[in-house]
């Protein structure tokens, strides 16, 4: 193909993709804030910027996830209370993102075909929606964003055999550092450049310095994650349990996550990756491996812990990806080996196919689920915002408010960390009848006083 209608190809098919993902996402643009935001976003808020900078530096301090706090302090610094400028940046990574699998793609096939095919999938899987539309999902996707780049700095030199020069390598580093500063989903790094090296062979003993350095890295920040005051340490949905059982359990959910099913049981989850290993052993194919590599060691630090929705498969996705497209082109090149001349019009073909395919499987899925834990927390957060700001558009600074009733549950800390984000105010008293119960507040000690009825806020007289 002559080079100008090969670069015209390439822009169609970057068009496709970035308009494909557009197509499924822009809808996320306009959510407000949930419950984990304004719980992330307060966290951050309150702690002084040093001590975020230093838990960056400290990666293996039990600071929670510094790198995803660094995001919502700077963008909050900027924008305020406002959740359209954090859903933009998060849209900019995730595009951002997408090139970064095709990246990776390329430099593990060197196919073209291939990595149309993964950039197309990888754009948008449905059960993986919380990564594009809640700023929430912005620690997977920051952390796929670092570990990435710097598995592809590594690999993009290692692919040659080329020597890793210092910068490289402190780049490779710190580009870890960060990843693990934004999620503990990094940790599988290292081994799946083990597993690059062990399965393309480049060099001797001293290829293994790096991945060793990064390994050891690895021991501090999992016990800091796992002991003391660490959050993740204290909190029974991360508790892990390592068996058998609760190993199955968790990929049999990942599985159905990825296959958009229902229907698949344990002992068939592990079928299912048996089989994707024996492929790639049966025909030989090195991409296949460490395509099934980042499946399950992108997987491995959720499998045994309670299950977690899908954005946790960020990374492992695009394993899946490469995969899928690798196997797609191995096909077609099986068909076509007595008519190359054909290779690109029928690559075009299967790829309008896929997307066409993956498309209506996505729009289907968005249909039959409506999803209310994931839309209708926002739209509770967005009402009282919007109607507290129109009952008392401002509020004198340390101002004392005490809710009667609202729209929350009991236990949540949900309308205390929006008060006092949305008026900026840390010196604000915020408190709840459900939440001080049985003890019954003196009124006359709050300058203000709310409570919720048929949907609406109302403002009482002290």
């Amino acid at each position: 193909m002559p080079p100008e209608r090969r670069r015209v190809l390439y822009l169609l098919t970057a068009a496709v993709v970035l308009s494909y993902f557009l197509f499924f996402t822009w809808k996320g643009i306009a959510m407000y804030f949930d419950a984990d935001d304004v719980m992330n976003l307060y966290f951050v808020w309150t702690k002084p910027w040093a001590e975020v900078f230093k838990a960056l530096m400290f990666y293996w301090s039990d600071f929670y996830r510094p790198m995803g706090g660094l995001f919502y302090r700077a963008v909050f610094a900027l924008a305020g209370f406002n959740p359209l400028p954090f859903h933009l940046v998060c849209l900019a990574i995730g595009i951002f993102n997408i090139g970064l699998c095709a990246w990776f793609a390329k430099l593990i096939t060197g196919s073209e075909r291939v990595v149309a095919l993964a950039a197309l999938m990888f754009a948008f899987q449905p059960r993986l929606i919380e990564v594009w539309y809640r700023p929430a999902a912005i620690y997977d996707l920051l952390c796929f964003t670092f570990f990435y780049v710097a598995a592809c700095l590594y690999i993009a030199s290692r692919r040659n055999n080329e020597k890793l020069g210092p910068w490289r390598v402190i780049a490779i580093l710190i580009c870890y550092i960060l990843a693990l500063d934004t999620k503990e989903m990094a940790v599988a790094l290292p081994v799946i450049l083990l597993a690059w090296e062990l399965l393309f062979a480049r060099g001797g003993r001293k290829r293994l310095r790096l991945v060793t350095v990064m390994a050891v890295m690895n021991l501090p920040y999992v016990y800091g994650k796992t002991h003391g005051a660490s959050l993740l340490a204290n909190n029974p949905f991360y508790k892990p349990e390592y068996s058998w059982n609760r190993f199955t359990h968790s990929w049999a959910q990942y599985v159905n996550y990825i296959l958009v099913r229902e229907t698949i049981v344990p002992w068939s989850a592990i079928a299912i990756l048996l089989l994707l290993l024996a492929i790639a052993i049966g025909c030989r194919s090195q991409v296949l491996g460490l395509a099934w590599a980042v499946i399950v060691f992108g997987t491995l630090p959720v499998s045994f812990i309670p299950y977690r929705g899908g954005f946790v498969l960020y990374i492992a996705w695009a394993g899946w990806v490469l995969y899928a497209a690798v196997v797609l082109v191995m096909l077609q090149d099986l068909l076509l080996r007595y008519r190359p001349q054909w290779r690109v019009p029928v690559a075009c073909v299967i790829f309008a196919l896929v997307g066409w395919r993956t498309g209506k499987l996505s729009l289907r899925e968005q249909r039959k689920d409506p999803r209310p834990w994931l839309f209708d927390p926002p739209k509770n957060i967005a009402a009282m915002t919007t109607q507290m700001r129109a009952l008392q558009p401002t509020l004198p600074r340390g101002a004392k408010l005490l809710f009667l009733e609202d729209s929350f549950s009991t236990d949540e800390w949900t309308p205390y960390f929006v008060m006092k984000l949305a008026w900026h105010d840390e010196t604000m008293t915020v408190d709840r009848v459900k939440m001080l119960a049985p003890k019954i507040p003196d009124q006359g000690s709050y300058q203000y006083i709310f409570t919720y009825h048929d949907g609406r806020y109302k403002r009482l007289t002290p």
